[in-house]
């Protein structure tokens, strides 16, 4: 079922290892080259590319890039009241979470007269899979500490394949309040906003995860627009001992595994027995369930177990993949988290990945593919931009302000920038 079986004490487990691993990091070519056509594409003909790029790859010929209010609420009227209920009560603690730490992101005082002073991004865009399944959460995830954060101007874009989008996806912006919904995905969609084309709006900023062309796309255009990570396919990697449960575990590593194809679950356990009974219950209860053949493909594909001696030798493993998702599946504190690197950090069996998914407050739209090394989570802080503020107040110490001044005037001399030297120099006059 699993594509590999590793034991930390094989002679080849660390070549096999790094051999996974390359395979995971590396980009497909053809990607590279795909997306780069289509961002020269774009960026040189605006809505005339579009409009033949979505045709091609979703199968429709746009005549209207956005979403109108009419369409918006008929796809609203169709939900469930109980789903409704349900992402109010998500969006609610979302916002509740990315609030208070708006809040913290106040004028920040370093001491009396130097400080940092925190403001939102005028606009951004909210990219949201479409592909084999529907992700209202990703709009609540993705609004949340935008709005928190007061941007301005918000967009939302996701697939229109086939002339279509699943009506949760809209539902989840109206919402929250998002009532600029595009037509469009895919690498297209992300060089659009990044350009602006006659219909799209240029966007400072763009968040979100997406498929491996949406992921190509962000990385090529980072510094054109804002980037928040490159977010590809979901990952988590599970710690196990002989405390945790078999059933918890093989049921978290199905629920990673039916995103898609391309999602990786990986397990590194210190009991060979507790691997075995995992790998029991997943044998037993994948062909009852709906995404079955998506379940088995990403396992046989991107699945991993590895066995170890003992929790320790696991910091190391987990740190190299840097996941997305790691879950401590047993209750004793046997690994110190501040060691640990990752997206977001489960604790303990109640910690259940999908709580974080859908309603615990934090967005689910993590750093991926061993980014969380340099990336973090979705925050406010990827929609606030901050300024360092200085006020200084020469009558109150001017002993100390001289000293300022001499100090930075033997520094600028030293480099041979004479003008710094005498422009703070003058200043012992005043």
């Amino acid at each position: 079922m699993f594509k590999e079986e590793l034991n930390i004490l094989n002679k080849e487990f660390d070549s096999d290892f790094s051999s996974f691993l390359s395979k995971k990091e590396s980009v497909d070519k053809a990607i590279i080259s795909s997306v780069s056509e289509i961002i020269v594409d774009v960026s040189s003909r605006g809505d005339v590319a579009l409009r033949e790029i979505t045709q091609k790859l979703d199968n429709y010929l746009l005549e209207d890039f956005f979403i109108s209010e009419d369409e918006i609420n008929t796809s609203f009227g169709r939900i469930n009241k109980e789903v409704i209920a349900a992402l109010e009560f998500s969006f609610k603690n979302i916002m509740e979470f990315h609030s208070k730490c708006r809040d913290s992101l106040n004028l920040i005082p370093i001491d009396s007269e130097v400080s940092r002073l925190f403001k939102p991004i005028k606009s951004a865009l909210l990219y949201v899979p479409g592909g084999k399944a529907s992700y209202p959460s990703s709009v609540l995830m993705a609004a949340g500490p935008a709005i928190a954060s007061q941007v301005r101007d918000l967009y939302l874009t996701t697939p229109f394949t086939g002339g279509h989008i699943n009506d949760l996806t809209i539902a989840a912006a109206k919402v929250a309040g998002i009532n600029n919904i595009a037509k469009l995905g895919g690498a297209q969609a992300i060089a659009a906003f990044s350009f602006g084309t006659e219909s799209i709006p240029k966007v400072d900023k763009v968040v979100g995860p997406g498929n491996a062309y949406v992921a190509e796309a962000k990385r090529q255009l980072f510094g054109t627009v804002g980037i928040d990570s490159i977010a590809g396919p979901s990952e988590i990697v599970i710690l196990a001992n002989s405390t945790s449960s078999p059933e918890i575990v093989a049921w978290d590593l199905m629920a990673q595994a039916e995103h898609d194809e391309d999602a990786s679950s990986i397990l590194i356990c210190s009991s060979e027995e507790v691997i075995k009974e995992i790998k029991e219950i997943i044998d037993k209860e994948l062909p009852n369930l709906d995404r079955a053949s998506i379940i088995k493909s990403s396992l046989e594909k991107n699945g991993l177990t590895i066995k170890i001696d003992n929790l320790e030798q696991s910091i190391k493993i987990i740190n190299r993949f840097a996941p997305e998702h790691l879950h401590l599946a047993f209750n004793n504190n046997e690994i110190d988290t501040k060691d640990l690197i990752a997206g977001i950090i489960l604790e303990g069996q109640d910690s259940a990945v999908s709580l974080s998914d859908y309603v615990l407050g934090p967005s689910h739209i993590l750093p991926t593919n061993t980014s969380s090394r340099f990336s973090s989570p979705l925050s406010v802080e990827d929609f606030m931009v901050s300024s360092t503020k200085v006020s200084l107040k020469t009558k109150a110490n001017k002993g100390l302000y001289n000293e300022l001044i001499d100090q930075a005037s033997v520094i600028a001399r030293a480099e041979g920038l004479t003008a710094h030297a005498i422009s703070v120099e003058k200043r012992k006059k005043y």
